[in-house]
């Protein structure tokens, strides 16, 4: 049975859904290189075991992607903005809790074409991140990201997008609250705290900029409102009800148990 080694200067639990069965602490160099030579007799050709654990990231990275339900689910979502983008298309996300469904499900296949700051969890950056890449690539399709929390963090933005004539499309996954420390909340068995809002009329809110916002009440019809906004010249808005129900199951249930089983 393969095991997970973990080799860094810092212990293993750093991250709840990262289960390695040893640990070496010291300097990851070092280290290498002692099991290099420790390993000599070891047939690096023999790879099946990482062909089936691709498999199975793949198979579990994809499921569920095309759920018909209302609020879409986030892997509804990021494959609905994947099939509606140009591979060039750049994607600016913002920071909240779709962040990890990007990075987990958004094949990117050009350069620069994912712009998110990983764990420096800047609320607030995915419009202004946006503007800047339109300005610095024109001619390539640009789209927000953002959670609502993060989204009214740094709105005013839209004035700058709108006074610049940018061909622009902000997508808004409501879920009136701060989604990711919900979910980090609920994964340490913390009661969830002062983590619920309410929200402005984000099509009005929108309009007030001079932007023009959409709304979507039904599942099937926010593709479509997506291709609409991509191929119209001005700045678009787009509030998504999101579902974040599966978070736990996907990413801490379901996680643990494929590294226990492989």
């Amino acid at each position: 049975m393969m095991k997970v080694i973990h080799i860094h200067f810092a212990p293993a639990d750093i991250d709840e859904v990262y289960f390695p069965q040893h640990e070496v602490l010291g300097d990851i160099g070092a280290t290498l290189l002692a099991l290099k030579d420790a390993l000599s007799d070891l047939n690096p050709s023999d790879n099946g075991y990482f062909h089936r654990i691709h498999k199975e990231i793949n198979e579990h990275v994809f499921q569920d992607q095309g759920h018909d339900c209302f609020p879409n689910t986030p892997q509804r979502i990021v494959s609905d903005i994947k099939k509606a983008v140009d591979n060039s298309s750049i994607v600016s996300l913002d920071n909240g809790m779709y962040k990890i469904w990007f990075a987990r499900n958004y094949k990117a296949t050009h350069s620069h074409s994912l712009l998110l700051d990983n764990a420096l969890a800047t609320m607030g950056a995915g419009l202004p991140v946006a503007i800047g890449a339109k300005l610095v690539h024109p001619d390539r399709q640009v789209i927000a990201v953002c959670g609502d929390g993060g989204f009214m963090m740094n709105s005013q933005e839209l004035e700058t997008a709108v006074r610049l004539e940018m061909d622009l499309v902000v997508i808004i996954l409501r879920d009136n609250g701060y989604g990711m420390i919900k979910w980090k909340q609920r994964g340490m068995d913390f009661p969830v705290f002062g983590l619920d809002f309410g929200n402005p009329d984000f099509i009005q809110y929108a309009e007030s900029y001079g932007v023009k916002g959409y709304r979507i009440t039904e599942n099937g019809t926010f593709t479509g409102q997506l291709n609409h906004c991509l191929n119209t010249p001005g700045v678009h808005l787009i509030e998504v009800p999101v579902d974040y129900s599966e978070n736990e199951k996907v990413f801490l249930k379901e996680l643990q148990n494929k590294t226990c089983l492989l």
